[in-house]
């Protein structure tokens, strides 16, 4: 069975330079022992010319003209060998960086769908957030530092930073496409809600102000004293503006 590989190569400038004079040195040295095979047998009695006797010319070649068909010290076929070598130990190298990550991939994407059918099977009804998770990882915009020229403030980049990956961790992309697709299935409902004010507002008295979670964690509203945790208070207020959205739609 004959096969065609194709070889990815990644050669720096100045190797692109080297490899794209070589075919034309080639081709210079190819034409010069064409030419001297008609040369031959036109004006010396027919003689022919032998590969073989062409061969032993190259050492002379390449101490004649060092910067041109003699840079060349090895045959195309050995390049093309050592770049085969090279371009497999480089598939090897990927491949063992590339396991671990599909593994990864695996165990994530088992999850979701774990997750979303448990979700599917427990509720007839799922509310969740609108949101542009592009957005959501959006670098945060650098502060400049009036009093300092050249200089920038704090703007959160580095726990933004961690919610970054915990977003790419969490593939929500991928889980809201599972957990629809599942939901459709099995006649369960899912809405998307407005994200604004979730997790600012009091479920007990619905006094919004962003002093009402002093912490990522914690909520106190300041209002009529209830607290909880924030993701509580999240989830439920998520879930009532999803409810409150159904009752507004058409039958």
């Amino acid at each position: 069975m004959i096969r065609a590989y194709k070889i990815l190569m990644r050669p720096t400038v100045g190797q692109q330079a080297a490899l794209a004079q070589m075919p034309r040195d080639h081709c210079s040295l190819h034409n010069g022992a064409l030419q001297e095979r008609r040369d031959a047998y036109q004006h010396a009695s027919q003689t022919t010319v032998r590969y073989g006797q062409q061969s032993a010319q190259l050492k002379e070649i390449r101490a004649f003209d060092p910067e041109r068909q003699g840079r060349w010290s090895f045959s195309s076929q050995q390049a093309l060998s050592r770049c085969k070598r090279g371009s497999k130990r480089r598939r090897k190298a990927v491949g063992k960086v590339a396991r671990p990550h599909r593994k990864v991939r695996r165990q994530r994407l088992d999850h979701s769908h774990k997750a979303a059918r448990d979700l599917v099977r427990e509720h007839d009804f799922i509310a969740h957030e609108d949101l542009e998770i592009r957005n959501v990882s959006r670098a945060p915009e650098p502060k400049p530092d009036s009093g300092r020229p050249g200089s920038f403030l704090p703007n959160g980049a580095a726990s933004k930073a961690g919610l970054n990956r915990s977003t790419n961790d969490a593939d929500w992309g991928v889980f809201l496409a599972i957990l629809n697709a599942k939901a459709e299935s099995a006649g369960r409902e899912v809405m998307t809600v407005d994200p604004r004010n979730t997790s600012r507002r009091c479920p007990a008295c619905g006094h919004t102000a962003k002093e009402n979670r002093p912490t990522q964690e914690k909520f106190h509203c300041v209002a009529c004293g209830h607290h909880a945790h924030a993701d509580a208070v999240g989830a439920l207020n998520v879930l009532r503006a999803g409810l409150a959205r159904r009752e507004t739609q058409p039958a």
